[in-house]
C-alpha cells in the first residue's frame, strides 16, 4: 500500500475552477458579482457624538422607570438590612431583644 502523498501548500491543482484567492490569471468566472462602497456614502456615521447627547438622552430617560426603580427598590433593602443586622449585633440590639450581653 502506497501512503499519502504530503500536502505542500493550499494552492488547488490544475482541474479545479475556481482559482485561488486573488489570482486573475484563469477563465472568467460567470455569475461572479461585485460590490462596491459608494464614495458618497463612507461616512455612516459623521455625527454620532452630537446625535447620541440629545436621542441617548431621551432614550435613556424613557427607561428609566424600568431600571431606576428596581434599583433603588434593592438598595433601600440592602441599607435597611445592613442597619438593621447592625443595630441587632450592637449591645442595644441585644439589649432591646432580651438577650443579655456581658
Amino acid at each position: 500500500m502506497r501512503p499519502t502523498l504530503v500536502a505542500r501548500d493550499g494552492m488547488p491543482g490544475p482541474r479545479v475552477y475556481n482559482l485561488w484567492w486573488g489570482d486573475k490569471s484563469g477563465v472568467r468566472q460567470k455569475g461572479m458579482v461585485t460590490y462596491t462602497l459608494s464614495p458618497f456614502q463612507t461616512k455612516a456615521a459623521p455625527h454620532w457624538l452630537r446625535s447620541y447627547i440629545f436621542n441617548g438622552y431621551r432614550r435613556i430617560s424613557g427607561e428609566l422607570f424600568f431600571f431606576g426603580l428596581p434599583f433603588a427598590i434593592g438598595y433601600g433593602v440592602y441599607a435597611w438590612a445592613k442597619s438593621y443586622d447592625h443595630w441587632q449585633n450592637s449591645k442595644a440590639g441585644h439589649l432591646a431583644q432580651g438577650e443579655h450581653h456581658d
